[in-house]
């Protein structure tokens, strides 16, 4: 049984949302990041290993470099980085990180601002955020070569429980629109032209434990390019 919550009536996200009050409203004064995003940093560069040996990659939602940086201090010659955000004042800061990346603002409903394909694309804490999710799967599977991977991460209500946690957490945030189940954000890729390889619920491991409780909202998955 899924848990799809119904769509609220919320006045879609724009780029004004996203300034740079929203990301010290996230981080604080002092951009950082806290332990549990760098442990799921952690978890989903292991992910992209796992699938892929290098090449394009692609992080969409990049914020301010945090995840881009990771995997350039990992191997700085395996991967080619780009990264794309909404807020210009996000990308701004996350292109003066990475200089060697390529970083710019824009929104992947619109399409994705690089020509070429991909090897992999990232999706951290983005796709909640857009009022058109299946236009984006769209554009990311136009961005991704067959046999390229996305790793996708984004908060879910797959049970009672988990829709009690996410009552009192992420509801909180006006630009949330999108609230899938685990089950129907697979189905939204897969329409796209993925499969899914695996998806797991916070805390993850062991997956198949909390694949079947599905206790907390937060939701990873993997899928290959048909």
């Amino acid at each position: 049984m899924t848990h799809q919550a119904q769509p609220r009536e919320r006045k879609p996200p724009t780029f004004a949302d996203y300034g740079d009050n929203y990301f010290v409203t996230l981080y604080g004064e002092a951009p950082q990041q806290t332990l549990i995003d760098r442990g799921r940093d952690w978890l989903i560069r292991r992910l992209v290993a796992k699938y892929a040996s290098g090449g394009r990659l692609l992080e969409i939602g990049c914020g301010f470099g945090y995840l881009l940086s990771s995997f350039s201090r990992a191997v700085p010659a395996q991967w080619q980085l780009h990264g794309t955000d909404i807020s210009a004042h996000a990308a701004a800061v996350a292109q003066r990180r990475l200089p060697h990346a390529a970083i710019v603002a824009a929104d992947i409903q619109q399409g994705i601002p690089f020509s070429g394909q991909f090897d992999a694309l990232i999706a951290v804490n983005v796709l909640e955020h857009l009022p058109a999710p299946a236009t984006a799967a769209d554009a990311i599977a136009a961005a991704i070569r067959p046999g390229g991977i996305v790793v996708a991460h984004l908060p879910t209500i797959s049970s009672q429980l988990s829709g009690w946690i996410y009552a009192r957490t992420y509801e909180s945030d006006p630009t949330h629109v999108y609230r899938p189940s685990g089950e129907a954000f697979n189905q939204l890729f897969e329409q796209a032209g993925f499969r899914t390889l695996e998806a797991s619920y916070c805390p993850f491991w062991p997956a198949a434990l909390w694949h079947w409780l599905k206790p907390h909202p937060a939701y990873l998955a993997v899928f290959e390019r048909l």
